[in-house]
């Protein structure tokens, strides 16, 4: 997003959205929606809509005004459901938060504060706007981490089957992909969410950017790196998404693509074959020996070992324990015996105890990189599973809270 000019489809935006009177206009407004007993206007709903459109870079055309308008209520009818719900935990976000968030977002598009601001004021936006988003997204991000953040619990298991898929997948076709997701449960709802995907593709056919796109109107957790996904694997994508990235080339965005929960768009950027097993993929490995007596102690240490970093303060309760890095090596080199005890050992962890004579030895795989990318540890799988988890309940939090609100739209 680069703010430092506000464009003419901005301004273009301002004139077909009736924003340039000024902000006490509000008072004359009529009510677009009432959530429980707090009334969004059609001010309100119209503050948002050119928001939208200029931090997407998007032009004002009659469908797109159509398009924001529709995505700027139901954001704020959302919006509105987490500020009460957050006021009903007292969770509370100051100005100076606000303002450092503010900051950030200035910085990313390439200006300051004081021009991030002066882009807004002269597309018709009210500061307001912007600033009440950003409470709602931190108060709302700040209840789910103290109602459910002590309550994820991301078990060893899980990490190290997420560890073994990944190396499992990097030996099939990769995609580096974007997406924009809307969601849907009705056939309206879908039918809706496919005319709206299909004026976002319009748009971005004429040059809008699709992570500006994705930033504004996907309602994914990628939507924050302008929905980026990264190197994912076909057999990670739905069927549906499958099917049209197997035919897409680098620089295309696919036509709107249903599925169980959504419509999507994705755009490839790039593609690549998968690594042959054992090609290109570099290992990083350590051994620790001690007493076979203590062998019980090893076996133990590799269970619960999430990483090498600390292997130094692991062995201190194994007597005679020691530590002989073997340094990096190309997997396919390892020796047959070294390679079947590897087999199916996820990153960060440790091999099965071996007794030889007197002496017992654990082999630790620390790190692995695959075709040049490394394969993440532990700590990065479970905070990766850790933000999907928080992400599902969030909106199945959110969804009850529609359910049992009162939500009355006359737009």
């Amino acid at each position: 997003m680069n703010l430092k000019h506000v464009t003419a489809a901005a301004a273009l935006a301002v004139a077909m959205l009736g924003l340039a009177a000024p902000v006490n206009a509000q008072n004359a407004e009529g009510v677009a929606a009432v959530v429980n007993d707090k009334v969004i206007s059609t001010f309100d709903v119209r503050q948002r809509a050119t928001m939208l459109l200029l931090f997407a870079n998007l032009q004002p055309t009659p469908e797109m005004l159509e398009r924001a308008r529709a995505q700027a209520l139901r954001d704020l009818v959302d919006e509105q459901l987490q500020l009460e719900e957050a006021a009903r935990y007292e969770v509370t976000v100051s100005g100076d938060t606000i303002d450092r968030r503010m900051t950030e977002m200035a910085t990313r598009a390439e200006t300051t504060l004081d021009g991030l601001t002066s882009n807004l004021a002269r597309a018709g936006v009210s500061v307001g706007t912007l600033r009440t988003q950003i409470r709602a997204e931190i108060a709302w991000q700040r209840l789910i981490s103290g109602m459910y953040g002590s309550r994820v619990r991301i078990s060893a298991n899980d990490i190290e089957e997420t560890q073994q898929r990944i190396a499992a997948n990097a030996r099939r076709p990769q995609y580096e992909m974007s997406e924009i997701f809307l969601p849907a449960d009705t056939p309206q709802e879908f039918n809706e969410m496919e005319q709206g995907a299909m004026r976002l593709l319009e748009q971005m056919q004429q040059r809008a950017p699709f992570p500006l796109v994705a930033r504004q109107f996907s309602q994914s957790p990628s939507a924050a790196a302008g929905g980026d996904l990264g190197w994912i694997s076909a057999n990670e994508l739905a069927p549906e998404l499958r099917a049209v990235a197997e035919r897409l080339q680098p620089g295309q965005v696919s036509l709107p693509v249903r599925t169980s929960t959504g419509v999507y768009l994705i755009a490839m950027r790039n593609r690549r074959e998968g690594i042959p097993d054992g090609a290109a993929s570099i290992v990083s490995l350590r051994q620790i020996s001690a007493p076979a007596s203590r062998s019980n102690s090893l076996d133990r240490l590799r269970r619960r070992a999430a990483g090498c970093g600390d292997l130094e303060d692991d062995i201190r309760g194994i007597q005679g324990a020691s530590i002989l890095d073997l340094g990096q090596t190309v997997e396919a080199d390892l020796s047959p015996d070294i390679r079947s005890r590897l087999q199916g050992v996820a990153v960060g962890g440790g091999s099965t105890v071996v007794t030889s004579g007197d002496q017992a030895n654990i082999v630790m795989l620390c790190s692995r990189e695959t075709g040049g990318s490394a394969i993440p540890d532990r700590q990065q799988i479970e905070d990766r599973l850790r933000e999907a988890e928080l992400s599902m309940l969030a909106e199945r939090y959110l969804r009850n809270l529609r359910r049992e609100a009162t939500i009355i739209t006359r737009q």
